[in-house]
């Protein structure tokens, strides 16, 4: 059991740098679009990495959940519960906060005919930053909760 917890760990660990990393960069990618053309390009990587990273938060669940499931004293600890339910608050937040804005974005993107960024777009990224803002808070509290483990 020992080696198939630490294989979780590892796939925990890799899951959250390789799907949760990118996530922080991409307001940057979506700002540095000077052109139309630019922002079309900049919105398929950008969808393309928040694919990568909703099955990365997918791996990260069920490793994260399986290791608890090997050692259920884990279930016990208030670090481990506090990051499970920052955890679904951060998934119900992008979700129903994030997701729609960069959805009408991409599609004001898709529409654009004129070589200038519309104005609309520039607006939603800004109430797309401050909302990110949020989501990173909380990520960066998780991660801080599975470093620190502290006890309450």
């Amino acid at each position: 059991m020992h080696y198939l917890y630490t294989a979780l760990l590892v796939i925990h660990i890799l899951s959250a740098i390789l799907g949760v990393g990118p996530v922080f960069l991409l307001n940057m990618i979506l700002r540095k679009a000077k052109t139309a053309e630019q922002l079309r390009y900049a919105h398929r990587i950008v969808s393309r990495l928040n694919r990568n990273a909703n099955a990365s938060f997918g791996l990260i669940l069920l490793s994260g959940l399986s290791m608890g499931w090997i050692n259920p004293w884990l279930f016990r600890l208030e670090w481990y519960i506090a990051s499970l339910v920052l955890f679904f608050v951060s998934g119900v937040y992008a979700i129903t906060a994030v997701e729609p804005i960069l959805k009408q974005m991409n599609r004001i993107a898709g529409q654009t005919e004129d070589s200038d960024i519309p104005r609309e777009h520039a607006a939603l990224l800004q109430k797309k930053q401050v909302r990110d803002r949020v989501a990173n808070l909380i990520a960066i509290a998780i991660i801080l909760l599975m470093i620190v483990k502290p006890t309450f």
